[in-house]
């Protein structure tokens, strides 16, 4: 399932590719944590659940509405601050796409799964996208049991923490 694996310079953890069939379309970058403690098999298991996600109407309209969220706060804010008149440029398209009614995940590239060590039988997992509305930080997806956790900026968090861990300004 994992094709052409291979630990970091420094051991932290195992970067390989697997064939996606699922919200991303192709070969998909996995990185697995193992300094922390996670394991070729949580990996695969991980996978698993990610190459069904496709299948879950009701995950893939949440994911939807929370990315619209997510972009059109930052879209809004990089318009307000009045400093970053080409990242406003830049993402305008996406702004007419999403008008237009196309899915915002369609914009979202370079996507990795991150697999962390798993918990309590449950299986979580993240998935970092170069982002066009987030240049910077990058877009986080985070999953537990195919259940949709969180659709923002990448900052350190997993699929492990309490609901409030979650919370987003633009969810208000």
């Amino acid at each position: 399932m994992i094709k052409n694996l291979k630990a970091d310079e420094n051991n932290w953890f195992l970067e390989g590719t697997f064939d996606s069939d699922s919200l991303f379309q192709g070969e998909m970058s996995v990185s697995i944590f193992t300094d922390d403690g996670a394991t070729v098999e949580d990996a695969e298991a991980c996978i698993a659940q990610y190459q069904q996600l496709k299948k879950n109407a009701a995950f893939c309209a949440n994911l939807q509405e929370m990315l619209a969220a997510y972009f059109l706060y930052m879209y809004d804010a990089w318009k307000e601050m009045g400093i970053y008149d080409e990242i406003v440029v830049e993402i305008e398209p996406v702004k007419q796409g999403y008008e237009a009614g196309e899915n915002l995940l369609s914009y979202l590239s370079n996507p990795t799964l991150l697999v962390y060590p798993q918990e309590m039988d449950e299986i979580g997992y993240g998935i970092e996208c170069d982002c066009p509305w987030e240049p910077e930080h990058s877009c986080l997806i985070l999953v537990r049991n195919e259940k949709l956790l969180y659709v923002g900026e990448s900052d350190g968090l997993d699929p492990w923490g309490e609901a409030e861990d979650y919370h987003c300004i633009w969810e208000s």
